[in-house]
């Protein structure tokens, strides 16, 4: 029942996709990556997402998003809907140039807009070799450019339409496995927030090497755990331009995931008495940890409450010390006193952090007027923090933001257009065909 990672956006998607009818690799799918424009002011964009190893779209209109399967070559039908059918349309050189969606009967057309190009790539981070993929758009350059700071876990370089969402503004992406992760070496189960945030600046030297690129106008895209670590580079390098953060913390990662544990009791129906007894267990074990005790007394503190009625619904099977539950201690050994506030009091570069307001992972209402402080105390004098109405950890909109709620397949209003407002007002971003 524990979880000690903050989810990425699509993980939860993931887990409510049906089985593929069939395949298809990675390769076979960047051709369909991109944005369509319906008609003037509504488009759709589409990128890949690893872990289901299909597409997934974003309406940039309506705000509804799904997950593509793939039928037959050039088909592909919405998950949530058999009878919606998305057929990529490919021009005499077999480029795909446009796309019609059948709905209900109605069938609507798009035509391919804001060209990219995209080529695999690889930079080195200490004695690390990382794998990913370099986007920039087919417009004449000098362009602005993100890279990513993942959230937690095995996070690889496709991240779905958010890299689609970027070039269509006129900026780059760059994208990779994350250290352990994909083709990438390392080992995320035990990294610390200072090598993932070295990791980040070792792709923003990489960036400044790409004739394509403005080296002044390179930032940081971050996300969930990408908070603390998008947080560290911009505060240490001097090349990070600017910093735009999704479901960030503002708080340390202990009381973040403190946060977190408790809105999984409560969404697995404990008791509050129960929920209070658990908690003080689960803070009593991180303190242990973050002491420094080894696996086995950090144990003996969870094993000591093995007599409250609850603790068989907690761990059900017996605790044993393994090879990823000692990684896991590791993990938590080197990363549980990392706190946001710490980097952002030293990041004056502009920020954009929004925050759900239905957050279970992250404690939006703490961390809110945390980050503003930390952004003062650094004297930054251009950063909005936001916290976003009816909206979970996904960005998708939530009634209670638990883990177990059904997922609405709708983003909740207020995160794609404020960011592109934000990104536009300072010249980072632009508007119309490109």
């Amino acid at each position: 029942m524990r979880t000690y990672f903050l989810s990425i956006i699509m993980i939860l998607l993931c887990c409510n996709l049906t089985a593929q009818p069939m395949t298809i690799s990675r390769e076979d799918l960047y051709p369909y990556e991109g944005t369509f424009e319906i008609e003037k002011g509504h488009r759709i964009t589409l990128g890949i997402f690893d872990e289901f190893k299909s597409l997934v779209y974003l309406d940039l209109k309506t705000l509804q998003l799904g997950a593509l399967i793939p039928v037959k070559k050039n088909v592909f039908r919405d998950n949530n809907d058999s009878n919606k059918l998305f057929v990529f349309l490919r021009d005499p050189k077999n480029n795909v140039g446009g796309l019609t969606i059948t709905e209900n009967q109605i069938r609507v057309m798009g035509k391919r807009v804001a060209p990219h190009t995209r080529k695999s790539i690889s930079f080195v981070s200490g004695n690390r070799a990382l794998k990913g993929d370099f986007y920039t758009p087919a417009s004449k350059g000098p362009h602005p450019a993100v890279v990513f700071a993942h959230g937690s876990g095995a996070a690889t370089r496709s991240v779905a339409f958010f890299t689609t969402y970027f070039l269509q503004l006129g900026i780059a992406v760059l994208t990779y496995d994350k250290q352990g992760a994909g083709e990438s070496s390392g080992d995320w189960e035990t990294a610390s927030f200072d090598e993932l945030a070295g990791d980040v600046i070792a792709g923003i030297h990489f960036l400044k090497k790409q004739n394509a690129i403005d080296p002044k106008k390179i930032g940081v895209m971050g996300n969930s755990q990408g908070g603390w670590v998008g947080s560290m580079a911009a505060a240490k390098s001097k090349d990070v331009a600017f910093l735009l953060m999704r479901v960030g913390a503002g708080e340390n990662v202990m009381e973040t995931m403190l946060h977190e544990i408790r809105s999984i009791y409560q969404a697995d129906g404990f008791e509050e008495k129960e929920v209070n007894e658990a908690m003080k267990m689960e803070r009593s074990y991180m303190d242990a940890v973050a002491g420094g005790k080894t696996w086995e007394q950090s144990d003996s503190v969870i094993m000591s409450y093995n007599k409250y009625p609850w603790f068989k619904k907690v761990y059900p099977a017996p605790r044993e010390k393994s090879v990823r539950s000692e990684k896991n201690h590791q993990w938590l050994q080197k990363n549980l006193q990392y706190d946001s506030y710490t980097y952002l009091k030293k990041v004056k570069v502009p920020v954009l952090w929004m925050m759900a307001e239905k957050d279970m992972n992250v404690n939006s209402q703490k961390s809110h007027p945390r980050i503003i402080k930390a952004l003062q105390d650094a004297g930054n004098k251009d950063y909005s923090v936001k916290i976003i109405p009816n909206s979970g950890h996904t960005g998708l909109t939530a009634k209670t933001g638990y883990y177990n709620e059904a997922i609405s397949w709708q983003y909740a209003a207020g995160f794609w257009d404020v960011m592109q407002a934000w990104l536009v007002k300072r010249k980072i971003a632009k508007i119309g065909k490109r």
